[in-house]
């Protein structure tokens, strides 16, 4: 099963940030790993989940369309009796294109949709779940400081034991990356 969703975040962030703890995430800052690939290895967040490492990686590299300002990787067993597996891992990805300043939500929601639309062809007998959040973002970097937009993609993968939930949270990311760096969906960030 392959499941998605769209929506706008009503609240935003700022980038850089603190470190953030809370029901739902322990992230421990923002790095920024722009052009720094060494620096994307050694995110946290790589050590739980190599397919994050790689992804972290690839959007770091010098000249790479779009760029990380946040992820997070996790796992838990599910009570719901009702449902077919017991098991999710899953987390988030947060990203930015390179040239952010001129990106609207609209550019966003379109990337969103055609990735969503590739993954689906990739997600096989995965069952995979992916919100896609249109996140405004106050950006302090680069002599930049003004409102501008980010997707924030959460993405849960189901299974009936951790291992089989791990291993397709894993495929998820790796597929994930994969659409998220293809040209074709790229040039929905591309101003039209």
């Amino acid at each position: 099963m392959f499941d998605w969703s769209i929506e706008m975040d009503k609240e935003g962030m700022t980038v850089p940030y603190d470190p953030i703890s809370d029901d739902v995430r322990s992230n421990r800052g923002f790095v920024d790993t722009r052009g720094r690939p060494g620096a994307a290895s050694k995110i946290m967040e790589g050590r739980q989940s190599s397919a994050m490492k790689g992804l972290l990686v690839r959007v770091a590299r010098v000249g790479s369309p779009i760029f990380s300002v946040g992820c997070d990787v996790g796992f838990k067993h599910v009570n719901e009796g009702r449902r077919k597996y017991y098991y999710t891992a899953g987390g988030y990805v947060q990203i930015m294109h390179s040239n952010y300043a001129d990106r609207l939500p609209q550019d966003y929601a379109r990337y969103g949709e055609a990735v969503a639309n590739m993954l689906e062809d990739r997600a096989n007998r995965n069952d995979w779940r992916l919100n896609f959040v249109l996140t405004p973002v106050q950006f302090n970097l680069d002599n930049f400081c003004e409102m501008t937009g980010s997707l924030w993609i959460w993405f849960h993968s189901f299974g009936d034991s951790k291992r089989l939930a791990v291993d397709s949270r894993e495929t998820c990311i790796v597929e994930l990356g994969n659409c998220l760096l293809d040209v074709r969906n790229l040039a929905y960030l591309v101003e039209e």
